[in-house]
């Protein structure tokens, strides 16, 4: 099981929220999400399944204080190919589908580690990207490393570079999303994404 986290980061400016595990531990880092204090969100852990069942994905309803604004954020992290990814796969996508359609009347937002490759930056579509783009499609999600990323990498390592993190939005969400980058500069958390 994960271990639940909160923490205060870059003095008081931020807080992480997520799911993880101790270094020494071989399954995985965890999940979770950095939100900045000034934003003045009131956040709430939105329960998806039984632990196990549900430890690879953190749901957070995240509301603007004296505003009547919800978005529902999603930080997930899919297993990377392997005898049991696929299974596994389909359990995390079950759990993400009925969140995304239990929620559908709020700016819907999934991210995280899909370890899907799609096409981005001339990448072979992989099993996890097919089932990431059939989710999307499945869903009316649209991915934002696709149609907005500009051909942003969020994984690398000393001779690839790849778009496995990915921004999913609904169509309520996609109306307040400008732009999107990935910031390489502003936190060290200690991982290859």
């Amino acid at each position: 099981m994960r271990d639940r986290v909160r923490l205060v980061y870059k003095e008081n400016k931020y807080q992480m929220i997520g799911k993880g595990c101790v270094k020494w531990q071989k399954k995985g880092g965890g999940v979770g999400l950095i939100v900045k204090n000034a934003l003045n969100w009131k956040l709430e852990e939105i329960c998806v399944g039984n632990e196990l069942e549900s430890e690879d994905i953190l749901v957070m309803r995240c509301e603007k204080v004296k505003a009547s604004k919800c978005i529902i954020l999603v930080v997930c992290y899919m297993t990377t190919m392997g005898p049991l990814a696929q299974e596994e796969n389909v359990k995390k996508y079950t759990i993400l589908e009925r969140v995304v359609q239990e929620f559908s009347r709020f700016a819907v937002i999934v991210m995280g580690d899909m370890n899907g490759h799609v096409g981005i930056l001339g990448e072979k579509v992989n099993e996890n990207g097919h089932q990431l783009i059939d989710f999307c499609e499945g869903n009316e999600l649209e991915n934002l490393n696709v149609t907005i990323g500009n051909d942003l990498h969020t994984w690398e390592d000393k001779e690839w570079k790849a778009a496995i993190d990915n921004m999913l939005v609904n169509h309520e969400a996609r109306q307040h999303v400008r732009e999107m980058y990935v910031d390489e500069n502003e936190f060290d958390i200690d991982t290859d994404h």
